[in-house]
Order: structure tokens, then C-alpha cells, then sequence
């Protein structure tokens, strides 16, 4: 359709009438007979007249509006091939510009109030407010060869492609956050899709700019019709929400359209267009629509039907590189050369929501949730912002997790997870964070349940902004350390009594039954991604997996220390187990098979206490009994007997953890101080982190790397901001003794801490 204009009832109508021939001849152009047909078939009541099509299309008159919807149900009721398919219903989204357009006109018809100018305006109906506000830090990807410039989901979300810099695409399972195998190496450089059946489409522009498609079985790799069909690289690839069209646009602009099935060339009207493309959109019922820009401004073409869209748009000097469509097509983003961001509608080219403010430095990626709701933005300073589309105003705080710039972003096909691609060779996989519950309409009204205090609890802080306490849970004796499982459901605690309870992380109850034989040290408790927890046994210097489902073995011992295992932890990519042993070495091991991976680390000290591996996977740390951290480079040289050595805390040192950019390393001592390190140059970061006046135990970074949580002897839990290296807020009292251990949820909303008294208790701190 053309825009809105603001020319006379009788120009007006007959723009309408041209823009009703268009999309006839977009539809097979069906003739008269056949849309009378048509509508009788169609079961929906709809009836057509010779005179009304008549009238209708060559602008006699202007129609009832419930004659032009129908009119425009019937003509959608065929492809652009003149097949026939489901007629739209009445409220279908495809029919609201048309309905705006006949209001419009009708409104030229009647005349404006005197003394007025007719005015256009873009209209849309209020979008509901996103179910979410943020995204929660789930998986870091590591291990590509360079820069990550390439995103992709298949249609089930169950996997996610990345391509990067150094011809190499990697394959991860979004549920574990480890990488697939193929059997033959993807090294390909370009754009990567999933196809209608899941298979994986990349693209090698540094060689023969071919296509290839890789089997998601066989996991086998062919050659496609796409290979050579280019005279440039290929830079984008996209298809129809149907599956049955999928486009290819390479880097001089140009773009072809082809059938999935088979990969044959449709010819279109992308051969003959003026300008660039730049960005390549699909309306909901598999219209394409081309962004070109040409010396005039930016413009949108249909292709079936080889017809403009809109008038050039201008207002915003746009970075062409920079755009999106919506999962409908309906609105179209762009980004400027400023770092500003606008939205349009692209039936009317006019904006949708004022213009946010200008970012500090250029936008380099941008990606629709499939909702439409939200647009994620990622920036060049390393972060990504989330957008809400009805109002252009900021939808949570931005995700901060990349240290440098962003190149891609995608949102999974159900919207769950957000994945973001950057220069610093990662990957950050965020899950969607449930919608907060709404407080009883009667704050005076008793909570039943642990449950119906989460939900009332979850309230209060989304309106009071700081932690709050959940019912504590009580148990037989000490408890020393606790961990959530991967989706955040469930507690895993060890006793003091050589026990493994579980717990509902929200309600308390026991999850299952606890692992009680063989009796299990309390030192070293761990969850994988796939479920299996590691857990240390009494008597042993092993470290066991097991299914807490059944309690019972699920792997092979990891067997090598000469000593009790004191703590476990996983690399970014959970394929590496690194433990800390009483015999003063650290172990790598390979999650997957058990096996281990080199030689151990020595401490040259007694009792290693604690361990960390950095979300890169270069360095590992030990912390030691004699008050030193060790730092040992496991992607350079190996040199064991070297190390570096980190002192300054006066006694030993319990805890040691990376925050989730690697930006920063803390250790809790016994002397109870906190200390910061810079990882890469081995230095203290400000001053000591104090406050607790006795030992600190343990501590976690949330996983948005907002907050560091501690807890130590006094029977606190404090929260620390690690960027200024100052507290926030009060200490978090309840416990009657020292807490031993503590574990944050995996969306970062609720921390655990365990301790002494034998007490369990959940601390609600919110999405972040």
C-alpha cells in the first residue's frame, strides 16, 4: 500500500482503487468471476457483486468499509501465485491498514472541521506491555577462532549457530550450553540459517561464495543451486515464515529470491531495483519487502508485483548495514549513523513511537522478538538494549555482559532465549525471566504456603526495590554448601551429617529423595548443565556423578587426587571440571566422558580451597590454606611448576570466582577481607572489600555480574557492587551463626545461603 497522503477525496480514492488493482495483480490477478466464486466458497458469509469489484477497483466510489474488508479477505484468500489458501479472519492484523486507509478517505469525504488542514498521522492500536523486562544470563559460549558476526535459531530452539571470524561456525545445544560435533568440520565464513527442516545453511564467501546445507541427522554436509550465484559474498540469508521462499542478499545489495524446496530461482523484482538492499523482511503471509536505499532515501518494494511500498523515507541519516522488520512485517527499524534508532510503520512510512535518545557510538546489530514486542539493540560500547517497540522507551536495564562491541543478536523462534555475538569472541546466551506475580489485592491476608509468600514476597520487591527474605527452611545439624540446578527449580544442599538434601527453590519441599549412601563429604557440590550432579563421597578422593533423580551413578569416578576433594567447578562451556583437592593440586577433567584433561596443578601449599576457572577458559585459579591465589595460563605453555601467584590476604583463602565478563576475580579469606584482582595484569583492584569482621566463607557474582554476594562468620550475607567496589544496601541478617555456603539462581533472582544454625534461607534480589 502507499502511504497516507493528505490530498483530496477524490485522489485519495483513487490512490485506493490503484493500490486494490496491486494487490489483485500480487494475488494472480484472479478476474471478477473468480473472486465472486471465491467468496462463496470461502463458508464466510462474504458476498461480491460485478458492480461492487467494479466500483471498488477503478474508484467509482468509496465502498462500505465492511465491503473493502471482505473484498481484501477474498483477494488474500490466494497467493501470489493465484493459488488458493485459508481466508484471513476478520481482525487479521494484514487487514488494519486497509481499514485505517478506508478511514482516512472517508474522513476527506465528510471534509475536516472548518479552519483545519487534513493532517497524517500514523496510527496504532496501544501495544500491550512486554511479558518481560529482561533477559537472564544463562550460558557464556566460548571457543571461537575470532570475532562472532553470525546468529541463528532452528524452528524448535533446541540449537544455536554461530559463525565468527577465522572460517568457523560452531553448533550449541541452548539447553546445556555445550557445542555439537559434526563429523566433518563447518569452516565456513558468512551468514548462517536454518532451514524449514532444521538443517543448517552457512555460507563460505572467502572461497567460492558457495552455500552449503548440513544435514541436522547425518549432520553431513551438500552443496546447494545458491553456490556461485552471487558475484560478491553472500551477507544475508532469510526465509518466509512459511518456509517456502527463502532470499539471499549479497554484499554490493543485491538479492534473489528461490523456492526452498530445491533452491530454484523465482524471478522477481529484486533484479531491476535501483539501489542497495540493505535488509530483508517478510509480512505474515510471506510478502517480501526489500530495504533499498537509493539516492533518494530509503524505500520499500514488494517484489511480487515489482511495485514501491512507500515514497522514500527520510528524517534519519540511517546506517544502511542497520535494519530489521518485524516478525510481521508491519514495522521496520533502523539505525543512524548518531547511534539513534527509529521505528516506522511500513504500510504509512510514518514513525511509530518518538525517537529515543541518541546511543553513545554506532548500533551494530539489531533483532525483533518474535512478538514483535521487544527489539533488541546491540551497541558498539559492549552492550545490548532492549526496546519496547510501542513506545521506543527502554525495556529493562541493557545487558552488560560483552567487553566489546556487538555484532549480532537473535531471538529463538518462542522468544525464551536471547543470543548476542561479539568482537570478543563469545557468545551470551540469556533465557527470558518469568513475568513478576502480582501481590494479593488484601496485603492483610495471611500467606498459605511458601509458595504464596515467593509470589507476595516477589511484589514487594518489584515495588520496593531491595532484597527480601523467604521463609527459612530448617534442618538436622550444619549444612555447608547449596547449589541450584540448572533451570533454577531445585536446591541441592550437603549436611553435616555427610548427606545430600534436595529442596523446591521456591516452596521448600523436598524435591526428591535425598542421597544418603554412600555418605558424601560437604565440600564439593556441583550441578552440570545436563542435570548430573557432582558430588564428593566420604572416604574417597573421588569425585562421583550422579543422577539426583535416582541417587544413582551417572558417569565413571573421576579419580586422581591423593586426598579429599574441597570444591568443584565448571569452564563457561561446562565441557571442563576443575577441583581443588586437599592435596594442594587442581584437576581438569572432561565433563563428558570423565577423563582427564592434562596433567594436575600443583600448589606447592597444603589444602587447596577453592577453585575457578575464567568464562574465556584460559586461566585457572586455586585458592590456598596459606593465604595465596595461583593463576595458571591453561591455553599458553604448559608450565606447571609455575605460576602466578596472588598474595595479600592474611590467612586462608575459602572462595574464589571470576564475574561473568572475566573483568574481574574475588577471593574471601578468613581475615575478613574481600579482594578484587584484575585477571589480566594479576593486580588488586581498589581496596580490600570490608565489612564482615570475620572470615568470609564464600561468594558468588550474579549472573549479570551486578552484584557480589559474601557471606562469612558474623551470620551476614552482604551484596557488593564490584564496578565502584562498595556495599549496597544493609547486611542480610537470620542466621544465628556462621553461613557456610551460598549459590545465586541461574536468572539471578534469588540467592541461597546455608550455615551453622541448619538453617536453608532463599533471599528474593530480583531481576536484574
Amino acid at each position: 500500500m502507499t502511504p497516507q497522503s493528505t490530498g483530496t477525496f477524490d485522489e485519495e480514492l483513487a490512490a485506493l482503487a490503484a493500490d486494490l488493482r496491486r494487490l489483485r495483480i500480487g494475488r494472480g490477478k484472479p478476474s471478477y468471476r473468480d473472486l465472486i466464486a471465491r467468496a462463496e466458497r470461502s463458508r464466510t458469509g462474504i458476498q461480491l457483486s460485478m458492480a461492487t469489484l467494479s466500483d471498488a477497483f477503478n474508484g467509482k466510489r468509496l465502498v462500505r468499509i465492511d465491503t473493502l474488508m471482505a473484498l481484501v479477505r477474498i483477494l488474500r484468500a490466494y497467493d501470489e501465485f493465484g493459488g488458493e489458501v485459508p481466508v484471513p479472519g476478520h481482525n487479521a492484523p494484514e487487514l488494519a491498514p486497509w481499514r485505517l486507509r478506508w478511514q482516512a478517505v472517508a474522513a476527506l469525504q465528510s471534509g475536516p472541521p472548518a479552519g483545519e488542514q487534513p493532517t497524517a498521522v500514523a496510527t496504532r492500536a496501544p501495544a500491550p506491555a512486554p511479558a518481560v523486562s529482561a533477559y537472564a544470563l544463562r550460558f557464556r559460549l566460548v571457543g571461537h577462532p575470532g570475532p562472532v558476526r553470525h546468529l541463528a535459531f532452528p524452528a524448535d530452539g533446541r540449537q544455536l549457530a554461530a559463525a565468527a571470524d577465522g572460517d568457523a561456525v560452531l553448533l550449541w545445544n541452548t539447553a546445556t550450553g555445550l557445542p555439537y560435533k559434526y563429523r566433518g568440520r563447518i569452516e565456513d565464513l558468512g551468514p548462517v540459517a536454518f532451514a524449514p527442516d532444521d538443517s543448517l545453511m552457512t555460507v563460505n564467501n572467502a572461497n567460492t561464495r558457495s552455500v552449503s546445507l548440513w544435514d541436522p541427522v547425518l549432520r553431513t554436509r551438500s552443496k546447494t543451486a545458491l553456490e556461485r550465484s552471487h558475484h560478491e559474498g553472500i551477507a544475508r540469508l532469510a526465509h518466509s515464515p512459511d518456509g517456502r521462499l527463502l532470499v539471499s542478499v549479497d554484499t554490493a545489495g543485491s538479492a534473489l529470491v528461490w523456492y526452498a524446496a530445491g533452491h530454484v530461482r523465482v524471478p522477481t523484482a529484486f533484479d531491476g531495483l535501483p539501489g542497495r538492499v540493505t535488509a530483508i523482511g517478510f509480512t505474515s503471509d510471506g510478502q517480501v519487502l526489500a530495504l533499498v536505499d537509493d539516492s533518494e532515501g530509503i524505500r520499500l518494494w514488494e517484489v511480487f508485483g515489482a511495485q514501491p511500498l512507500s515514497a522514500p523515507l527520510a528524517g534519519q541519516p540511517v546506517d544502511p548495514d542497520t535494519a530489521a522488520f518485524s516478525p510481521d512485517g508491519r514495522v521496520l527499524a533502523t539505525a543512524g549513523r548518531d547511534g539513534s534508532l527509529l521505528l516506522r510503520d511500513t504500510a504509512t512510512g510514518l514513525p511509530l513511537a518518538a525517537r529515543p535518545a541518541p546511543r553513545s557510538g554506532r548500533i551494530g546489530a539489531l533483532a525483533f522478538s518474535p512478538d514483535g514486542l521487544l527489539l533488541a539493540v546491540a551497541a558498539d560500547d559492549g552492550t545490548v538494549h532492549l526496546v519496547d517497540t510501542a513506545d521506543g522507551r527502554p525495556a529493562g536495564p541493557a545487558l552488560t555482559g560483552h567487553r566489546q562491541p556487538v555484532h549480532a543478536v537473535a531471538f529463538s523462534p518462542d522468544g525464551a532465549l536471547l543470543a548476542t555475538g561479539s568482537h570478543d569472541t563469545t557468545v551470551l546466551l540469556y533465557e527470558r525471566r518469568a513475568a513478576p506475580v502480582p501481590a494479593p489485592a488484601d496485603d492483610s491476608a495471611p500467606a498459605s504456603g511458601s509458595g504464596t509468600v515467593a509470589a507476595r514476597a516477589l511484589a514487594v520487591l518489584a515495588g520496593a526495590g531491595r532484597p527480601v527474605a523467604l521463609p527459612p527452611l530448617a534442618c538436622d545439624g550444619p549444612l555447608v554448601r547449596v547449589v541450584f540446578s540448572p533451570d533454577g527449580r531445585t536446591l541441592a544442599v550437603t549436611t553435616g551429617s555427610e548427606q545430600v538434601l534436595f529442596r523446591d527453590a521456591l516452596t521448600g519441599r523436598p524435591a526428591c529423595e535425598p542421597i544418603t549412601s554412600p555418605p558424601v563429604l560437604p565440600w564439593g557440590l556441583l550441578y552440570a548443565p545436563d542435570g548430573r550432579l557432582f558430588v564428593t563421597p566420604a572416604e574417597s578422593s573421588a569425585v562421583i556423578p550422579r543422577d539426583p533423580g535416582t541417587a544413582r551413578a551417572a558417569g565413571e569416578p573421576l579419580t586422581g587426587h591423593s586426598g579429599p576433594v574441597m570444591r568443584l567447578t565448571l569452564s563457561a562451556d561446562a565441557r571442563l571440571l576443575a577441583t581443588a583437592g586437599a592435596d594442594g593440586s587442581l584437576r581438569l577433567w572432561e565433563t563428558a566422558t570423565g577423563k582427564r584433561a592434562g596433567d594436575r596443578f600443583p600448589g606447592h601449599a597444603d589444602d587447596a580451597l577453592g577453585v575457578a576457572l575464567s568464562p574465556d577458559g584460559r586461566h585457572l585459579v586455586g585458592a590456598y590454606r596459606d593465604g595465596t591465589v595461583r593463576v595458571w595460563d591453561v591455553l599458553g605453555p604448559r608450565d606447571l611448576t609455575h605460576s602466578q601467584v596472588l598474595r595479600g590476604h592474611g590467612g586462608p583463602v575459602w572462595s574464589v570466582a571470576f564475574s561473568p565478563d572475566g573483568g574481574v576475580l574475588a577471593t574471601a579469606c578468613q581475615d575478613g577481607a574481600v579482594r578484587l584482582w584484575d585477571p589480566r595484569t594479576n593486580k588488586p583492584l581498589g581496596d580490600p572489600l570490608t565489612g564482615h569482621g570475620e572470615s568470609v566463607n564464600d561468594l558468588v557474582f550474579t549472573p549479570d555480574g551486578g552484584f557480589l554476594a559474601t557471606v562469612g562468620a558474623d551470620g551476614t550475607l552482604r551484596l557488593w557492587d564490584p564496578a565502584a567496589g562498595r556495599p549496597v544496601g544493609e547486611p542480610l541478617t537470620g542466621h544465628s551463626g556462621s553461613v557456610y555456603g551460598m549459590a545465586c539462581s541461574p536468572d539471578g533472582s534469588l540467592l541461597a545461603t546455608v550455615g551453622e544454625d541448619g538453617t536453608l534461607r532463599r533471599w528474593v534480589i530480583g531481576p536484574r
